[in-house]
């Protein structure tokens, strides 16, 4: 396929090098952000804008570039390129996702509207225009709140709020500013007491789920201890199942043709409650486990239906059940640290991708992906995975002290 295509890149986010260098991407643009740490060779046209999210700037960017070359696919695999890609493809009349459906993706209090009309059971929800509005949305869902941007990812700038004395105390911190500097709305949500919480991955072509697979977080991502980690779910557990059937209901809510997911559940008393849901690959190592317990590669999935091509998916026989976890990382220097071969010789483990070593600096402002290594496990049950990520993650050592000491 020789095709031009507009790769929007948000600043720190990483291609897999696989896809960077897929042949199908013919003739590559990119508009990026600075500090930006994907790197390109001297055939790729490099555009950089303050922030891919000001859409006025993306479109005078975009007419810049099509004064010099066509354009025929844009693809935004990262949050916050969504909204700016279906802005972008609406205004020039491009193929794929438009505005109005990558912002019912990406838009969480408009995703929530959408969900709630399409059936779907979620958490009540009210649009905060700031902070001072918070207990105005408390006095209507009561204590405690989850608040977080409209517009946004991997847990950047989410809170959980317990009540009245917290949100003062809340107010006076650093994390306090940097939601009042946001550009865009909150969100308030009656926060779910869940006993697990899952995410579901799909492949969606013309409108059909051509490929779902569910797994198990290994602790609710906002109470997690100490690592973020899952464990796919057999096909024929019952969760797995009813997860299948919301996925698809709320890929008709929110009107997506083509593209590749990342659903989030909870489980509560009263059964599942959909979260939120994105039209682009899960974080960090996720899609990496889902490709070593199926065959199937949701990245290059995602750039085939992106540049309108069906996706190759290759599925194989489950065998038992895979399991990946990140082990923690913080910032600062990094001045000891449990080997890789160490973490390989463990039971279950299968394969280990060391992220950070001895002597790096760990950067501040890390996501919920963050890490310093990953462990893939296989195991007969996603008990036994769950058990055999608890105990690399208890004999994992790792000793970070500030930089300046």
């Amino acid at each position: 396929m020789d095709a031009n295509v507009l790769l929007l890149h948000v600043m720190k986010n990483v291609l897999p090098d696989r896809i960077r260098a897929a042949e199908e991407l013919g003739h590559l643009t990119v508009i990026t952000e600075p500090g930006h740490v994907q790197q390109y060779g001297p055939e790729v046209d490099v555009h950089v804008v303050e922030s891919v999210q000001n859409l006025e700037a993306m479109r005078a960017k975009m007419l810049e570039i099509l004064r010099e070359r066509p354009i025929d696919r844009i693809f935004a695999p990262f949050e916050l390129g969504q909204t700016a890609a279906g802005h972008l493809r609406s205004y020039f009349g491009l193929p794929g996702s438009g505005y109005e459906v990558a912002n019912n993706f990406s838009n969480k209090y408009v995703m929530k509207q959408r969900l709630a009309a399409g059936g779907l059971p979620v958490t009540d929800f009210r649009l905060v225009a700031g902070l001072h509005q918070v207990p105005e949305a408390a006095a209507h869902l009561g204590w405690p709140l989850v608040i977080k941007p409209v517009i946004g990812g991997g847990s950047i700038n989410v809170s959980v709020i317990d009540g009245p004395e917290h949100f003062e105390e809340f107010c006076r911190t650093p994390a306090a500013e940097r939601v009042r500097a946001l550009p865009v709305p909150l969100v308030a949500e009656r926060f779910v007491r869940m006993s697990a919480e899952y995410h579901f991955d799909g492949i969606v072509e013309n409108g059909q789920v051509l490929f779902g697979v569910g797994s198990r977080y290994s602790s609710p991502v906002l109470s997690r201890d100490g690592f973020l980690g899952s464990c796919v779910l057999p096909s024929q557990d019952p969760t797995h199942q009813r997860m299948t059937e919301l996925h698809a209901q709320a890929v008709s809510s929110l009107g997506l043709d083509s593209g590749v997911t990342h659903m989030e559940f909870f489980e509560t008393p009263d059964g599942l409650l959909a979260g939120e849901i994105a039209c682009r690959p899960a974080g960090g190592s996720f899609p990496e486990c889902i490709r070593l317990h199926t065959g199937v590669d949701i990245w290059r999935a995602c750039l085939e239906l992106a540049l309108g091509l069906s996706p190759k998916l290759e599925l194989k026989a489950e065998e038992g059940v895979h399991a990946h976890c990140h082990l923690p990382v913080s910032p600062g220097r990094i001045v000891h640290q449990t080997s890789q071969d160490e973490l390989a010789a463990m039971p279950s483990v299968v394969r280990v991708d060391m992220l950070r070593r001895k002597g790096e600096v760990v950067p501040p402002h890390l996501n919920s992906a963050s890490a310093s290594a990953v462990v893939y496990l296989q195991a007969e049950s996603p008990e036994e995975a769950e058990a055999a990520m608890r105990r690399v993650v208890e004999a994992y050592e790792i000793e970070i002290v500030p930089e300046d000491s």
